[in-house]
């Protein structure tokens, strides 16, 4: 997994270029689909897992016995948290423009809601939904935070190491 962000850019590219016809003037723009901002609940607990298991950044799991177990966050719960995503402005830029996956972990007898923020190439084949977006390095586009539905609080911003340099 640790050229997974070469392999989404990869894949982006051969993605964009099978899909511009041959008849478009050079200088004209090309749609695309646009990703940013979407956000995906993880539910199966075994995907839930491979997320949490971060590469180059800390995470909850990543300490011995915190996670306890997961659940499914509802809609509900995802609308609030998304909310209050403004509240992480001041540490992430722009987070509501991050790819998000989201899942449900219990801590400490808590439910709490683990984001793991990523970009997305746009036409690419991954479902977030049933797929751990785990990369290493990356730098700051990549980040995590803990979210605590009761307090509708943020915890825990963390950002993935530099991308490694070429």
């Amino acid at each position: 997994m640790k050229h997974l962000h070469v392999l989404l850019l990869a894949s982006a590219s051969l993605a964009l270029a099978a899909c511009t016809p041959s008849n478009i003037k050079p200088g004209t723009s090309v749609p695309t689909a646009i990703k940013a901002g979407q956000s995906w609940v993880v539910t199966r607990p075994i995907v839930a897992a491979q997320v949490l298991d971060t590469c180059s950044r800390d995470s909850p799991a990543r300490h011995a016995g915190t996670v306890t177990g997961y659940w499914a966050p509802a809609r509900t719960d995802i609308e609030a948290l998304e909310s209050q995503l403004p509240q992480l402005a001041s540490r992430v830029t722009e987070p509501s423009l991050s790819n998000r996956q989201y899942v449900g972990f219990e801590s400490s007898g808590k439910r709490l809601i683990y984001i793991n923020a990523f970009p997305l190439p746009d036409h690419s084949e991954i479902n977030p939904a049933r797929e751990a977006i785990r990369v290493c390095d990356g730098g700051k586009q990549f980040w995590g935070a803990v979210y605590d539905p009761q307090t509708s609080t943020f915890s825990d911003v963390q950002f993935n190491g530099p991308p490694p340099t070429q």
